[in-house]
């Protein structure tokens, strides 16, 4: 027996692991990069690149839901 998942469905779950992977890329260059202990310009501009990635990645994510919604099977 195979469970069908809706179109909706994957691509909440491809948003999901787009996000949790671009928070992991994230945190590991903050350490490979010891933003830690950078000037504070270097930290803010890290921080606006990041959250500028993430918003980017959640629109899309949203959008490829959206669509997805629109293609529902029975």
């Amino acid at each position: 027996m195979t469970v069908r998942t809706s179109p909706a469905r994957k691509r909440f779950r491809e948003f999901l692991l787009s996000v949790a992977a671009l928070h992991v890329a994230a945190i590991a260059l903050y350490y490979a990069l010891e933003i830690g202990h950078s000037p504070a310009a270097r930290q803010r501009m890290f921080a606006w690149v990041w959250m500028g990635a993430t918003v980017a990645v959640v629109l899309v994510g949203i959008q490829r839901i959206k669509r997805a919604r629109g293609q529902r099977t029975p």
